[in-house]
Parts: structure tokens; C-alpha cells; sequence
């Protein structure tokens, strides 16, 4: 996810998507949860961009 300094996008929760997970189609049947890590994008000198997180089911 990537938001973009100068049109105050972060704030109103708009941002586009250039990051993807990519995974197997067995893989995606385990995901269970899936969300972008606003918190780490707030950091001191962050970046305009900011860590997916996918959690998986166990097997």
C-alpha cells in the first residue's frame, strides 16, 4: 500500500495498491486475515508505504 505525501491521502485512508502478496491458490485457502500496518506507517521517518500482514490458518 502506498499513499502519497502531497494530496493528504494517508488521512482520509485512501491509497493505491502497488504491493501484492502473491501466493499458491492452496495457500490463499488458508488466509484468514489480511491488513495493512497503518501504525508502522506513522513512524518516525516512515515511508510512503506500509507492511501487509496475512495471517494463516494452520493445516
Amino acid at each position: 500500500m502506498s499513499w502519497d505525501y502531497t494530496q493528504l491521502r494517508f488521512p482520509r485512508r485512501e491509497g493505491m495498491r502497488i504491493d501484492f502478496q502473491l501466493c499458491s491458490p492452496a495457500l490463499a485457502g488458508r488466509v484468514t486475515n489480511a491488513l495493512v500496518d497503518r501504525e508502522e506507517r506513522k513512524g518516525k521517518g516512515a515511508s510512503d508505504h506500509a507492511p501487509v500482514v496475512v495471517e494463516l490458518a494452520d493445516r
